[in-house]
């Protein structure tokens, strides 16, 4: 009989993953499917594709395991997604600063008397306040709990016994353990969880001896993954979206001109031991922080921030290592979607081994807590857990969709099509210099395109950076592209100084100097290091051929890669949102799409 286990997350980032026998099956985020980036609540439509996928049905499900014992109203209400970067200074004005500096007590409905939350929310939560979980009494907080259960319950049409909640941080935790390429050859592994706060913890540290799991500590005082979403608001941007922009921005800085914002940074906090120690003087870290930089200059606050992150968070990581003597470490949560902070780990003489797992956001909670469900059943029951395998965890497309994509007027207009086109197709495109869409295979999991979603261009032209940015993905200036590239030719354009998985874009790494010349668009322009794919043949085919094909014209194993999609939209999940996100914008110039076996290509003189 097989045991059949169903994950959730339904906060922000909401997703579902399905696991049978101890076997990842597939993996979904909800935004995917209504098109909004962060997507929160019940991931419906990602729980349907996990059954499709799975070829189950509802009624085959043992157990339903949310990833995390609760969750904030705020989060059910869509909030993150949902408010812009003027509603999130109105928040912060009129309701944050009265609220801790004066003693006022704010309703969040007459701060946004008109909330209306972004897509299509399953769970019934009219009848929950809208506010923060601070606003609410125990009671209420009591019932958002209940609800959550009992519609899950009733979804599946389960007893509510077999819907069990597990721990945020333990499940963070349980997802880079179990999904950890070599743990069966690793006695002990120290896994370290960081983000913006789950359950009541910003933080965790955990050992996984043989399998047996044992937090030895756990708080809520790491702030570092919350300050980035002040800085990156108090920039301009959107927090929980853009914190990434603000690490692309900091090799920019001068050192004179990160000092001072390092210096503020600093004193706000502190870490002793494995407990970090937050300044008791700030109560709004937003005003905090907009009181004392406003007289810095942008790169030098993103330039002090990320070396004030690195510097703490390895002092951190260094203090784990001395009490534990582990040295094999693997993170989640995310904070270490920070790959520079994940490249200081990694150079460390104290760490002997990094694993960085694929969307170890929340979206990854709904694996994670499938794994601690398995864990909870039984030894027996954890052996059947195999290492993850691949990115490659959603669907894939059928002859139905591409027809649709075919049919759209703006194809049919603009495009020339060749079917039964090959990967040498695809790289004498790319070898003349022209921009490349690949949709191909399963769909990836978590918010890096690994080859099957992705924008291919020839990583040693610069115009490439150029032609992208301005003509397709409307990037900031400043934001480096990444490299994927063969897996027997890594060696050549990065230096690995110990045991890494670089198969999900996680860990940033320095280049060699073939690197900067093969893959100069492909690497930050500032500080020339890169965030590589190693593509594997045997995990990767398809996109391993194309790869080869442009080495075989070029010389270079490695294609320049994005995401395939629009600045502020998910990456495409079906072939029509080619169309329909990505061309209908008239400021779109895209060369090349490569569908399952057919090359479309621009009609030189057609107008975007």
């Amino acid at each position: 009989m097989k045991n059949i286990i169903l994950g959730i997350n339904d906060s922000h980032d909401a997703s579902a993953a399905i696991v049978i026998d101890g076997q990842l099956i597939a993996a979904v985020s909800e935004e995917r499917f209504q098109r909004i980036k962060s997507m929160g609540g019940f991931p419906k439509n990602a729980i349907e594709e996990c059954l499709k996928l799975a070829n189950v049905t509802k009624s085959d499900i043992d157990y339903v395991v949310l990833g995390s014992n609760h969750v904030s109203v705020d989060n059910l209400y869509n909030i993150v997604p949902t408010l812009s970067i003027a509603d999130l200074y109105r928040l912060e004005e009129q309701y944050w600063q009265p609220t801790l500096y004066q003693g006022k007590k704010i309703r969040l409905k007459d701060v946004f008397p008109a909330y209306k939350p972004k897509g299509k929310l399953y769970y019934p939560i009219t009848s929950v306040p809208f506010g923060f979980d601070r606003d609410l009494d125990a009671k209420t907080v009591e019932k958002v709990d209940k609800l959550r259960k009992k519609f899950t319950a009733e979804y599946f049409h389960l007893p509510e016994e077999r819907v069990v909640s597990i721990d945020h941080h333990t499940a963070h935790a349980y997802y880079a353990y179990w999904a950890h390429p070599n743990r069966r050859v690793k006695k002990d592994i120290l896994v370290m969880t960081a983000d913006a706060g789950g359950d009541g913890a910003y933080e965790s540290v955990n050992i996984f001896r043989d399998g047996k799991f044992d937090c030895i500590y756990k708080g809520h005082t790491c702030l570092v993954a919350t300050t980035y979403s002040y800085i990156t608001l108090l920039l301009g941007m959107r927090p929980n979206e853009h914190e990434y922009k603000i690490m692309g921005l900091a090799p920019y800085a001068k050192p004179h001109e990160k000092k001072g914002p390092y210096d503020i940074f600093k004193e706000s906090l502190s870490v002793d031991g494995l407990r970090f120690k937050s300044n008791p003087a700030v109560k709004d870290h937003f005003k905090y922080f907009a009181d004392r930089l406003k007289v810095y200059r942008f790169d030098g606050i993103a330039g002090g921030l990320q070396d004030f992150a690195e510097n703490l968070i390895t002092t951190w990581v260094r203090n784990a290592v001395k009490k534990t003597g582990i040295g094999d470490i693997a993170l989640s949560g995310g904070l270490f979607l920070n790959i520079k902070i994940n490249k200081a780990i990694m150079e460390m003489p104290e760490v002997k081994s990094l694993f960085v797992p694929p969307g170890l956001g929340d979206e990854s909670l709904a694996i994670g807590a499938c794994y601690a469900m398995i864990d909870s059943l039984g030894q027996k029951e954890t052996k059947t857990i195999t290492p993850l395998k691949s990115a490659y965890l959603g669907s894939a497309t059928d002859k139905e969709e591409i027809d649709e994509l075919l049919a759209h007027p703006i194809i049919k207009s603009r495009y020339k099509v060749k079917k039964n086109a090959t990967p040498d197709d695809v790289a004498r495109v790319l070898a003349k210099g022209e921009i490349c869409a690949i949709f191909q295979g399963a769909m990836e999991f978590g918010p890096r395109a690994l080859g099957h979603r992705s924008i291919i261009a020839d990583p040693s032209k610069p115009e490439s950076v150029k032609k992208i940015n301005e003509a397709i993905k409307m990037r900031d200036f400043w934001m480096p592209f990444t490299p994927s590239v063969l897996a027997e030719r890594l060696k050549d354009y990065v230096i690995r100084p110990k045991e890494i998985t670089d198969n999900y874009m996680t860990v940033s790494f320095n280049t060699t100097a073939l690197g900067r010349k093969h893959l100069i668009a492909a690497i930050h322009p500032y500080d020339l290091s890169a965030r590589p794919q190693r593509v594997e043949k045997t995990i990767a085919p398809e996109y391993h051929a194309i790869i080869k094909a442009f080495e075989k014209l070029t010389g270079i194993g490695a294609v320049l890669n994005t995401s395939l999609n629009i600045h502020g939209k998910p990456i495409v999940r079906k072939p029509i949102e080619i169309a329909d996100e990505i061309l209908s914008n008239a400021d779109v110039e895209l060369d090349n799409i490569y569908v399952e076996g057919i090359l479309l290509s621009r009609l030189k003189k057609s107008k975007a």
